[in-house]
């Protein structure tokens, strides 16, 4: 077999002529997803996920715990019987011991960007790993090969050069049966590679600027019958998307009674003293925690989707990176409500601030911001754990192109400070925030990305809002 890309293409174009999807839950086993198909080599030639693009970032610390998986991975992976010859067990541990010294380089260097060894150690780790999926392993180890592949190339794909492979090897793993099984139906389900892996795939294949092998993606997706995949456009592929909501871009500010009572607060002199001063104390005792994650969409300013997003080479793992990846992180924020209970320490922090997110009387939060279901097996429209939030991003950096959770919730950001030279683009339109004092309000689900071609580090209100055309409860939505 052979993974090249120019393959998998041609039965992406197939329009998944044979595939087989699993059954609903509960009628019984899945069906083969995969049969062999003609080829140079008789291969069988599996397609599609993402998971770890979609993953909620790393909280503080939490690099030793990625690297203790993936130590857990590469013990599962060996233990696998029947034992793998030689000759290919050391390509395993020599692309596992690359992407080690990767993950220790990332969360050592704790700046969120991939310094010139890093990157040298994800591309060593591909050339092994790349190898070794030209022979048959067996369905439990070609999952957890095709896994760490995508979390070897979605780093990488900060760079447009590797954007078309992180596509194919998304797509390589999420139709792999142990993918297509593991699909989400809506925001509280609990598996979601096959939805991750699409969508991501999609985006990927954008960024490449490869129109074709995208639109052949979001064909695919849409066949499966249970997942919430049916995308209609390629712009809009969140992991979990409902037809049939108002979807645009961006939404009128003003029209959401929260934006208008920040807005009218920060026009006043004494509100917006107080509110920056909150801020100034915030950053002085370094308050804001940097978000660190190999797969978070971040790159330089003006790195979209058609610059690269730096290309730094050189560097060995374990030599010194010195200011080539810098100490400051890019990405930082502090977390205030999680859609159910708000964090009172840092709240604290921001009194003015934390009194103009409460709701009428003695309602907790404004009747705007979304709230997650007291029953954590019902759909969380919010999407996210993070709700609420204080967001930093440094001048020179920039948000990658890339689609939210779903598409059933808006996204408001009011900006603190540090507005001027930064621009949203938000399905395909680009937009400033106004000047400090302003929000804007748009869809995440689709397509977006943020440029700072600023001097001074932005500081935003972020707040996940509900969606106009939702009511709150969620039996009225299902019916």
């Amino acid at each position: 077999r052979t993974p090249e890309s120019a393959v998998r293409c041609e039965v992406l174009a197939r329009q998944g002529a044979h595939l087989g999807f699993p059954r609903p839950p509960g009628q019984g086993d899945p069906v083969e997803a995969w049969e062999y198909l003609p080829g140079p080599r008789g291969m069988l030639i599996r397609l599609a996920l993402l998971a770890s693009a979609l993953t909620p970032p790393l909280p503080p610390g939490a690099g030793s715990e990625a690297e203790a998986a993936a130590r857990r991975e590469d013990q599962e992976f060996e233990a696998v019987q029947p034992p793998m010859p030689e000759h290919l067990l050391a390509l395993w541990r020599a692309g596992s011991g690359a992407y080690a010294c990767f993950q220790r380089e990332f969360h050592s260097a704790g700046a969120g960007a991939l310094t010139p060894s890093a990157r040298a150690a994800l591309k060593e780790a591909a050339a092994h790993l790349e190898q070794l999926a030209g022979f048959t392993l067996g369905e439990r180890r070609e999952f957890i090969l095709y896994g760490r592949l995508q979390d070897v190339f979605v780093p990488l794909a900060r760079e447009l050069e590797h954007c078309a492979d992180a596509a194919s090897w998304s797509l390589q793993r999420a139709l792999h049966p142990l993918g297509t099984n593991s699909y989400a139906v809506d925001e509280a389900s609990k598996t979601s590679l096959w939805n991750a892996g699409v969508s991501a795939a999609i985006g990927f294949y954008r960024r490449a600027g490869d129109q074709h092998r995208a639109q052949a993606t979001l064909e695919l997706a849409r066949k499966h019958p249970h997942a919430a995949t049916h995308y209609e456009r390629l712009d809009q592929t969140p992991l979990v998307f409902f037809p049939g909501l108002e979807a645009r871009p961006w939404w009128e500010p003003r029209s959401f009674s929260l934006v208008r009572k920040l807005e009218s607060a920060f026009a006043d002199p004494g509100s917006r003293a107080a509110l920056l001063a909150e801020l100034d104390a915030v950053i002085a005792r370094g308050g804001l925690a940097p978000i660190l994650s190999p797969a978070a969409p971040l790159g330089e300013a003006g790195a979209g989707r058609g610059e690269a997003a730096g290309n730094e080479s050189g560097g060995t793992c374990g030599a010194a990176d010195g200011a080539a990846g810098g100490t400051t992180p890019a990405w930082s924020e502090l977390p205030l409500f999680d859609g159910r209970v708000w964090d009172e320490g840092a709240c604290a922090a921001l009194p003015t601030l934390r009194g103009l997110l409460r709701g009428r009387g003695s309602e907790p939060v404004d009747e705007c911001i979304c709230t997650a279901p007291v029953d954590a097996a019902s759909p969380n429209l919010c999407g996210t754990n993070i709700v609420v939030t204080l967001l930093r991003l440094a001048p020179g950096a920039a948000v990658l192109p890339h689609c939210g959770i779903t598409n059933r919730r808006l996204t408001m950001q009011f900006a603190l400070r540090g507005a001027e030279g930064v621009e949203f683009t938000v399905g395909g339109e680009p937009r400033g925030y106004g000047g400090d004092g302003k929000a804007i309000v748009f869809d995440d689900s689709f397509e977006h990305m943020v440029s700072h071609r600023g001097s001074q580090d932005r500081y935003v209100l972020y707040a996940v809002l509900k969606h106009p055309g939702l009511t709150s409860s969620v039996e009225t939505l299902k019916s």
